[in-house]
């Protein structure tokens, strides 16, 4: 074969170029661009060779094409190995698994409560956010608003309403906007009180509901119904309860009755006598002077009044106390007294 030989290791060739082959009967040259077409048909094992994957594509793999164990498609990952890639199944299943296994909260989407529905079924962590406010857990479940959560509270829940399975979801709100707040404890029965301008915080206010009507406590710390009052109040001003009656005995300063009677009529409102005493002489005898007979309580202080005969001359007369004493005289304080004559004082005294 004609040509030259270069031994230029800077020579540049462009393909056209023949490379000199010979064989057991020939000699001849091969294009240089057919050399490259033959070796790119031709597979090749490379052995500890670089390539750069910059400047390369290696394209057509599968996980076939892995050595055995390379590739770990173990749910479990049990071989926990640096020299094996799980795949991306294995991987879901294992994290799932794991997340399942803590009983992790895991979102699972939106519920539109508007048409009151039933929980879903679920297992315990499964977490769900109200987008539109209603009811779950059915027409009787819980009222709910938009940014409430609900999450399971037991695996292997089934769907069902409030009755059915209600007690295995809890509730959470998060739209507390004007929620009140209150004390970690307080007295039973207690009213409770705003703590604060903010509307938002309660006290234990320290007085409790009383349906006592006689207000026996007498106490700030006791806040009385309607009911308690009305009795309170018409016990002292409403007061329909019969006054008491007695006779006691009428004497006088001087001398003795021979015949002689008292009506003693009187109402007792907490320290206040309210009374009318009917004296009826019969026969006077040898009593002169004032006409005397005991009160049945005693008067705070000296009291007084006026009265009237009423039967025979109308003539008007007057009373006063001295300790449980009544004292009757004419008007001018000589004696009243005689036979046929009725006399009749009335008045008000305060009593111990």
């Amino acid at each position: 074969m004609a040509g030259h030989i270069w031994d230029d290791p800077d020579k540049a060739v462009d393909g056209t170029e023949k490379v000199a082959a010979q064989t057991a009967t020939d000699d001849f040259g091969i294009l240089i661009s057919s050399i490259a077409s033959y070796f790119a048909t031709v597979a090749k094992t490379l052995t500890n060779k670089t390539i750069d994957a910059a400047s390369n594509v290696i394209s057509g793999l599968t996980t076939s094409s892995f050595a055995a164990n390379v590739v770990d498609t173990d749910v479990a990952l049990t071989a926990n190995s640096d020299t094996r890639i799980a795949s991306q199944k294995a991987v879901k299943a294992y994290a799932d698994a794991r997340i399942a296994a803590q009983d992790a909260m895991v979102f699972k989407g939106v519920t539109d409560c508007s048409g009151n529905p039933n929980y879903p079924a679920a297992d315990r962590g499964h977490t769900y956010r109200v987008s539109v406010a209603g009811k779950i857990g059915g027409a009787s479940g819980v009222v709910v608003e938009a940014g409430d959560m609900f999450i399971c509270l037991t695996d292997g829940t089934a769907s069902g309403n409030q009755a059915t399975v209600g007690a295995q979801w809890s509730i959470i709100q998060t739209n507390i906007d004007g929620a009140v707040t209150g004390p970690a404890s307080s007295a039973s029965g207690n009213i409770a009180t705003f703590n604060g301008a903010t509307g938002k915080v309660v006290q234990d206010g320290g007085a409790a509901i009383s349906i006592d009507g006689t207000f026996a406590a007498n106490s700030d710390a006791k806040v009385p119904t309607e009911k308690a009052v009305k009795t309170y109040v018409d016990a002292r001003t409403l007061d329909t309860t019969a006054w008491t009656v007695t006779n006691p005995t009428v004497t006088a300063s001087g001398g003795s009755f021979t015949t002689v009677n008292c009506s003693l009529r009187y109402k007792r409102l907490g320290k206040t006598a309210i009374f009318t005493a009917t004296v009826t002489i019969t026969d006077a005898g040898s009593a002169t002077g004032n006409i005397l007979f005991t009160l049945p309580f005693t008067p705070t202080t000296t009291h007084a009044g006026g009265g009237k005969e009423v039967a025979a001359v109308g003539l008007q007369c007057n009373w006063q106390t001295s300790t449980t004493q009544m004292i009757i005289a004419k008007y001018d304080n000589t004696s009243i007294i005689a036979t046929g004559r009725t006399v009749v004082v009335t008045g008000t005294i305060e009593t111990t």
